[in-house]
């Protein structure tokens, strides 16, 4: 330590001090500055601390003379004593190395034996090991106990473990497989012939009696005895049976079980046997559900507890024994569907597809029964049908089959009848949706009941997408259809309530959309939604990582090149980027978190729909959903959330609106041809007569009636929400055309005004009513309510208005808005206004009595 760093050192210390010296007095002193008894009471504290020190440093001075003398003359003993001792050391040392010299030859020799002695322990020990092995194996063949036989090959087993390097680790492994061959053949012939006392395999028909206790207990035993003698872990190899089951091989107990079964279905469903027919797999199926059923308790009850007495790790011998039974359903299936295709690309058997569909049908039922059965997901099956060859092919049938169905369904004439089906139907509801709307979605449905069940999002995905063309086909046709029903209305149409094409194309295309929209909100198609959104996300990930690795790779040889680097930097240095790739490959999301994601993005949706309708206010009359032919629970939306079937719900819409614009536009040729009579009638000279003498005009009668016969007949047949839509067109259709050839091209005195304002009130508004008034709130015919209302107004109040419109349009408008005529324009009002004959000028006189 320098000059610098001590003088550092006790300024540190000074400043240290100063500062407790700065906290002491604060804390006696106070903050009260005018406090001087405390500042006395503090100075007399140190005064007396100072007069004591002073007086233990005079003591001290006064001592010291008279101790100092005895202090020396004991370190000048102490001196001499360690001198001696030092030079006692000295002579130690040298009697030490003397010693050592004269027996380093004797050490030496020592040092030699010993190390041949350690040599010798260790032959001797390696001579007793074999000695000891061939002794285990000696006792072995002499002992006829099955219990002491899988004893002895414990202690083998043990002394394995303990040596497992070398020569002697490899001799004593041979011993261990020898006699593990050895004692699992034994003990699998006991074991079998046990079995044939149990009558193995067994049924589940009523003649089956209990087990004797005896036939139990050797039973149990020899089950121990075979976890005991399980295949060591260096002899386990992965079974892969048609690359449907993968792992190790199930325990041994459960192997011995299961060979009688798979003798006996190598037996019935291989080979030349009739039982052996590719046509008919569902025989192999059903029988490996039943053997599944009538075993897998006895397993659960007699092997499985013997597993966990000894401790066993890793061992479920129920599922085991049932992955066993099910490994040969699914090799038997794969050659099945391997069989099809090779006879199918021969031209050997007749209807391939046909089979094929078959066959997939059986393996779904087998699946969904064999998942009830174990009560867990078992893929072995399922797996077989989404191997890529086979997979086309299960989905290329799909599309066959479906666009087959869909084209008979719809040139049947009966796809345009309603379903009479459901709680709607009982209870005498109008059944609109059509039977091939109805077959449509079963099939749909159908569709989606089959690939559920498939682990894999991916294949689930390639089946939504084939729902998406079948809809997409199943709208062109539709709109085919809708064209050439069109082309064919007739003026009879309509006027009887019986199923029209066009009815049942507009409320299939209607009902499409519905219920399209129901599912793209359920769970099920919300998860396809999300983990679609995923999956496109997740592949441009991997395309911009593999750009960036090619980029890399691409810098680095040129780097490389441009430094002139020899052969072995280059690939090094070309290793290193795409390690670095393959890195933030890593980093990335995998195709499991993908799915993850999406069931937890799909099941906040559903919660928060949920949430949302819990959360209603509890007036809301929310109708139960009993069948989709007899309820509409979506409303109208301007812009409809399609989620996973993207814009098929909205090109179900604008198929369903054309065949409603279709049907509004042919109601309203029929109405115009008849309704040319009303057009021409003088309401200018028509006599004033009392309200109640009032009624119809003839020339409306015939043409308001067969609209109205039309109008009820489509609305009977139509959905509920369809017909109010259709009625509201209508409405405004009819209000439009009258409005525009009767009143603003007519004259009308005070018996007119009140003929065509009855008409209106009495006729024409009734006949486009809603039915439920709790529908709508708006009042149709608009426009000629409000033509009416001008055409009433008193004298004086009409005058002012005409002059009104005439002189101050801007005032005038706001004098209609507030008059409540809001849907007729102001020149349009001034118009009406001045065809009536007792507002016309002078100078209309002469054209309105030419009118007479």
């Amino acid at each position: 330590m320098n000059i610098f760093q001590i003088e550092q050192r006790k300024s540190k210390i000074k400043e240290e001090i100063k500062k407790e010296i700065i906290q002491s007095l604060n804390i006696t002193i106070g903050s009260d500055i005018h406090n001087i008894s405390s500042a006395y009471a503090l100075e007399a504290e140190l005064m007396r601390k100072k007069t004591l020190l002073i007086s233990i440093l005079s003591a001290s001075s006064d001592e010291v003379p008279t101790k100092l003398p005895s202090a020396i003359k004991k370190a000048e003993l102490n001196s001499t004593q360690i001198n001696s001792i030092q030079t006692k050391r000295a002579l130690l040392m040298k009697k030490v190395e003397s010693f050592l010299s004269k027996t380093e030859p004797l050490t030496n020799e020592l040092e030699k034996r010993f190390k041949a002695i350690g040599r010798l322990e260790e032959v001797v020990s390696y001579f007793k090991l074999y000695s000891r092995i061939e002794e285990l194996s000696n006792e072995m063949k002499q002992c006829k106990d099955d219990e002491q036989l899988v004893a002895l090959y414990g202690e083998m087993k043990e002394m394995c473990n303990k040596h497992q390097k070398t020569h002697q680790g490899a001799y004593i492994k041979e011993y261990k497989h020898y006699w593990h061959n050895v004692l699992k053949d034994n003990l699998t012939i006991h074991y079998e012939d046990v079995l044939k006392l149990i009558k193995w395999p067994l049924t589940s028909g009523p003649e089956n009696s209990p087990l004797p206790k005896e036939v139990l207990n050797k039973f149990s035993n020899l089950t121990k005895n075979l976890f005991l003698v399980q295949e060591p872990s260096d002899v386990l190899v992965t079974s892969i049976t048609g690359d449907f089951i993968q792992g190790q091989d199930p325990c041994l107990p459960v192997r011995v079980l299961l060979r009688p079964l798979k003798k006996r279905f190598a037996f019935h469903f291989t080979g030349p046997r009739q039982t052996a027919r590719i046509d008919r797999p569902e025989w192999f199926l059903t029988q490996t559900l039943t053997w599944i059923k009538d075993h897998q308790e006895f397993v659960k009850n007699n092997v499985q507890p013997i597993a966990e007495k000894l401790q066993i790790t890793g061992v479920n011998a129920v599922d085991e024994f049932n992955a066993g039974l099910i490994a040969l359903a699914a090799e038997r299936l794969h050659t099945v569907l391997a069989i099809y295709h090779t006879q199918g690309t021969k031209g050997e058997m007749g209807n391939v597809d046909a089979a094929f569909a078959h066959a997939v049908d059986e393996t779904l039922g087998f699946h969904k029964e064999l998942t009830a059965i174990s009560g867990t997901e078992v893929n072995s099956v399922i797996s077989v049908l989404t191997k890529a060859e086979t997979f086309v092919h299960w989905l290329a049938v799909e599309k066959k089959y479906a666009l087959a169905k869909m084209d008979e369904t719809l040139g049947n004439e009966q796809w345009i009848e309603p379903v009479a089906a459901g709680v709607g139907a009982a209870v005498g509801s109008v059944v609109w949706v059509p039977r091939g709307a109805d077959w449509f979605i079963a099939l749909l449905k159908t569709i989606e009941d089959r690939y559920s069940m498939l682990p894999q999002p991916g294949h689930r995905l390639q089946f939504l997408e084939l729902q998406l063309e079948l809809i997409e086909e199943w709208r062109i046709r539709l709109t085919q259809l809708l064209n050439a029903a069109t082309s064919t209305l007739k003026p009879e149409s309509f006027l009887v309530p019986n199923p029209h094409p066009l009815i049942a194309i507009i409320n299939a295309g209607h009902h499409t959309r519905t219920v399209l929209l129901q599912w793209a909100h359920s769970l099920h198609y919300l998860q396809l939604h999300y983990y679609r959104r995923q999956f496109q996300y997740f592949t441009h990930q991997q395309h911009t990582d593999d750009r960036n690795k090619r980029m890399e790779v691409d810098d680095t040889e040129s780097s490389t090149t441009s430094l002139d680097s020899d052969d072995e930097t280059t690939e090094d240095t070309t290793k290193h980027g795409y390690a670095e790739a393959e890195g933030e490959i890593d980093e990335s999301i995998s195709l499991n978190e993908v799915e993850e994601s999406a069931k937890i993005l799909a099941l906040k949706e559903v919660n928060k729909r949920n949430s949302m309708v819990l959360n209603l206010s509890p007036l809301t009359i929310i109708p139960p959903i009993v069948n989709l032919a007899v309820a509409e629970p979506l409303a109208e939306e301007d812009t409809e959330e399609g989620g996973v079937f993207g814009d098929a719900p909205a090109l179900q819409a604008h198929l369903r609106d054309s065949g409603i614009a279709a049907l509004v536009e042919h109601i309203m040729l029929e109405f115009k041809a008849t309704i040319r009579e009303y057009k021409k009638q003088r309401w200018h000279s028509m006599l004033t007569m009392e309200q109640l003498a009032l009624s119809v005009s003839t020339p409306l009668c015939g043409p308001l009636s067969s609209l109205c016969a039309r109008l009820s007949c489509a609305s009977s047949t139509l959905a509920p929400r369809l017909a109010v839509n259709l009625r509201s067109r209508l409405a405004a259709h009819v209000d439009d055309y009258i409005f525009e050839e009767v009143v603003l091209e007519s004259w009308f005195n005070t018996g007119g005004t009140l003929q065509i304002t009855y008409d209106v009130k009495r006729n024409l508004v009734p006949a486009f009513a809603p039915t439920n008034t709790y529908t709508s709130n708006k009042k149709p015919l608009p426009k000629l309510i409000e033509a009416c209302k001008l055409l009433n107004l008193d004298y004086e109040v009409a005058r002012h208005l005409s002059s009104l419109l005439a002189k101050q349009p801007k005032e005038a408008a706001c004098t209609l808005s507030n008059s409540g005529i809001t849907h007729i324009d102001p020149d349009q009002v001034a118009r009406i206004l001045n065809q009536r004959t007792d507002l016309s000028s002078a100078a209309t006189h002469t054209s309105v009595m030419e009118l007479f």
